[in-house]
């Protein structure tokens, strides 16, 4: 009895010095997957997959692992990308508009290799064209009426991706037309004109993309009474004594010196003046001037100006009237400050 005992903890003993019944209850290992989405479209000439960068990833069996690709039956790998064999990252720069299928293959590092396979889709698909606002310039509206009619004045865009948002705010020492407003969804402006003037302000669209592309452009609204005139060129520029007054201008190739005035309603042409306000006195060397550009007398472009070379620094406050063509002439007036610093 005494020697079947000692027999059997002797073989206990061995088994555990063997490592017997070692790995029981140890679950087997899990073979490699792939475990992707699909992959990004690209677009024609961009980077694939943009700043972040697509990569394939895989779970299971024992790492690293070693990736790889192949055209699947009838398609052929995009041209211009390329897989990392090594981080299954996908990368470059398409070179051709289509429709791509893919096999990429995974392998582990055990031995023998556990590998699997998925087909995966790859679309090369045109450059988005450049968003941009392509409306012309906005009608003047007249106070009481429906601005742009029943239906309103719809903004246009193209590029991009639709569907757009629109958007305005005033410009500096402006505001938006009073009574008017711009759907953010359809880009219409619409609503009743309430007050005479002109109103300057920046329209922005944004696109669909993520993030969203996004142009600006300046547009003005002249809310004039029905046969009445406006001015609408703004305020008068400050200057300096010795230098010619109003910037640099370039019309139709022409070069000159000088702020452009501008009016909207009535009947053109126009007729432009200036005097003095009372207490006040016309700013020394500075002139209301109508530019003939293109040096002939007809069917050319007739350009009413302020220009000039100040000669005497100060405060001057004047008033510009503008007067229409019609038999029965119309008068617009505005008020303005001009200083000139020594």
């Amino acid at each position: 009895m005494k020697k079947l005992l000692l027999l059997t903890i002797c073989a206990f003993v061995l088994c555990l010095l063997m490592g017997c019944g070692a790995g029981v209850g140890r679950p087997p290992s899990q073979p490699v997957t792939i475990i992707s989405l699909a992959p990004p479209d690209g677009t024609l000439g961009a980077n694939y997959a943009g700043t972040q960068g697509f990569s394939f990833a895989a779970s299971g069996g024992k790492r690293p692992y070693t990736w790889s690709w192949t055209a699947a039956a009838g398609s052929s790998l995009p041209p211009g990308l390329s897989l990392s064999a090594g981080t299954g990252a996908v990368a470059g720069t398409p070179a051709t508009i289509g429709a791509y299928l893919v096999t990429v293959n995974v392998k582990d590092s055990s031995a023998p290799a556990s590998q699997t396979s998925m087909t995966y889709p790859i679309t090369v698909i045109p450059p988005v064209t450049p968003l941009v606002i392509t409306s012309p310039q906005l009608p003047n509206g007249s106070p009481g009426a429906d601005y742009g009619g029943a239906g309103g004045y719809s903004l246009t865009a193209s590029g991009g991706i639709a569907p757009y948002t629109w958007g305005w705010v005033a410009t500096a020492a402006s505001s938006l037309p009073p009574g008017l407003t711009l759907s953010p969804n359809t880009g219409v402006i619409s609503g009743i004109s309430t007050t005479v003037g002109f109103y300057s302000f920046t329209i922005t669209v944004s696109d669909s993309e993520s993030p969203p592309a996004q142009f600006s452009a300046n547009f003005n609204i002249t809310v004039v009474q029905a046969g009445g005139l406006i001015i609408t060129s703004g305020q008068l520029p400050g200057g300096k004594v010795g230098f010619p007054y109003g910037g640099l201008r370039v019309i139709l190739g022409h070069q000159f010196f000088g702020f452009i005035l501008g009016a909207a309603g009535g009947t053109q042409p126009y007729t432009w003046t200036w005097s003095a306000s009372s207490g006040s006195s016309l700013p020394p060397g500075l002139h209301v001037s109508s530019l003939l550009i293109g040096g002939c007398s007809t069917a050319c472009v007739r350009v009413p100006v302020v220009d000039g070379t100040p000669t005497a620094a100060g405060t001057y406050d004047v008033v510009v009237t503008v007067t229409d063509s019609a038999t029965s002439s119309a008068q617009g007036s505005a008020n303005y400050t001009i200083v000139i610093n020594p």
